[in-house]
């Protein structure tokens, strides 16, 4: 009788659409990787060029045959969230750890992430330090260090309101793939934002970590022009526009993280818990005015009153964050916010944050 394969620790999951060059050198970084214990799926979402990413993913099983590449294809377009839900069931790792296809994994990243893993078995969510770089010299401009040192959040409430905002970002973000199948969904297809709504439905009940170490590079225009494909499917149509980022979908995209707080609150019979994760949305609010700072004042005017009017504004941040913008331009705003990380080394503490609980790792 022959045995079944053992199920790997981690399924590095690749929502993946029309990106057959950058798909290559993410699989690249994930095939150098100081550790064995993982599969990688590439799930394309049915573009023009998928067939050209298929390739490159059996060009990378080729050349790298004792790693496990799996593609898999959409019959139709799901869009983001429809493609992020998917790649759950199809992986069998008993965590997913997400790379958007045109990110960089770092040296150690996956050794590191089971070393989490291992130390804390049922951990719920585990966020982590990642870099922003050019998307073409592959530059750091910017890291995102949101603590001193690796942390525990014990389950709850605070970790919640945490870990929420801090997962937009999805390169390195990791999730026990039993608890994240409990909570599936499609109701939130089309607000880009499905990781948000798992990370509240599974931090509440068993809690989070964060990595201090860097984890994954997410690769950008160095000028912040979106170069997205949002907007092909049919769930996002109407909310997303293919590389657009107009301050109505600048708007609509909030709007979801407003709503998915609003159900998370709902279904948890807890209040605070709405209220909690909007005020981190204010106090941390920069990003969302600084990739509008672009458009004419009398537009940049006119999107703060639209994030007004969806329920944002509850601290002084909010505010700031708009006055500096608008009398400094995005491009010395920006320079100061990296300046001041860089001073201290993480992202400042704003308000009541839930610091989790400091914890010794050992030397890797």
């Amino acid at each position: 009788m022959s045995q079944e394969k053992k199920s790997p620790l981690i399924s590095v999951c690749i929502p993946a659409y029309n990106r057959p060059g950058y798909t290559r050198d993410l699989l690249e970084t994930i095939a150098v990787q100081d550790f064995d214990d993982y599969e990688v799926i590439v799930c394309e979402d049915n573009s023009p060029l998928t067939k050209a990413v298929e390739a490159v993913v059996a060009e990378m099983q080729g050349r790298y045959p004792a790693r496990s590449f799996r593609f898999i294809r959409n019959e139709k377009t799901l869009g983001y969230d429809g493609n992020f839900r998917g790649l759950l069931s199809h992986a069998r790792g008993e965590y997913c750890v997400y790379m958007g296809d045109d990110d960089l994994l770092c040296p150690g990243a996956l050794r590191r992430i089971a070393s989490v893993i291992e130390r804390n078995p049922g951990v719920g969510v585990i966020i982590r330090s990642w870099a922003k770089a050019d998307r073409d010299s592959k530059e750091v401009l910017e890291e995102f260090r949101y603590f001193d040192g690796d942390r525990y959040f014990e389950p709850g409430r605070s970790t919640v309101a945490t870990l929420y905002r801090r997962s937009v970002q999805i390169a390195g973000y990791t999730i026990n793939r039993r608890y994240a199948e409990q909570f599936a969904t499609n109701q939130f297809d089309g607000t880009l934002l499905y990781q948000l709504y798992l990370t509240g439905m599974v931090t509440y009940a068993h809690g989070g970590y964060y990595i201090a170490d860097r984890i994954a590079i997410m690769r950008k225009d160095a000028n912040q022009k979106p170069t997205h494909f949002f907007g092909n499917a049919e769930a996002e149509k109407g909310r997303f526009r293919p590389g657009e980022l107009s301050t109505d979908i600048s708007v609509n995209f909030i709007e979801g993280m407003i709503r998915i707080a609003g159900y998370l609150a709902d279904h948890y019979r807890d209040p605070k818990l709405r209220m909690d994760l909007i005020r981190d949305i204010d106090n941390y609010s920069f990003p969302l005015f600084s990739v509008q700072r672009d458009k004419p004042v009398a537009v940049f005017v006119k999107y703060f009153f639209s994030l007004r009017a969806l329920g944002l504004g509850g601290t002084v941040y909010f505010y700031l964050y708009f006055l500096v913008l608008l009398l400094m331009g995005r491009r010395y705003a920006n320079y100061m916010i990296v300046f001041i990380k860089k001073v201290l080394g993480k992202t400042p503490a704003i308000g009541r944050l839930d610091q989790g609980k400091l914890v010794a790792t050992p030397k890797q």
